[in-house]
């Protein structure tokens, strides 16, 4: 199980990354080059929140590049989607 400080890193990344995409949409920065940088945004909060895990020996190195590499896809598959929404 996690401890709570581990816990604490994961949802201050998350948090962190919620206020980066906000602070992206809002800039006066063209649309395309608010999709270009979501992704990489977000590589310094993930290897946050799963670092604490990875360095507490919480979850083993194998599992937290299974998961960072399964949440980018899955984060890239919504930016692509959305572009292709809105035209």
């Amino acid at each position: 199980m996690f401890t709570p400080s581990i816990v604490f890193a994961i949802v201050v990344a998350v948090i962190g990354f919620l206020a980066t995409i906000r602070a992206i949409s809002t800039s006066k920065l063209s649309e395309r080059t608010k999709r270009l940088l979501l992704i990489p945004s977000w590589v310094p909060w993930m290897a946050l929140a799963l670092g604490a895990p990875l360095l507490a020996g919480a979850i083993p190195l194998p599992d937290v590049l299974n998961m960072g590499g399964g949440m980018t896809a899955g984060l890239m598959v919504a930016v692509v989607v959305a572009s292709r929404q809105r035209g």
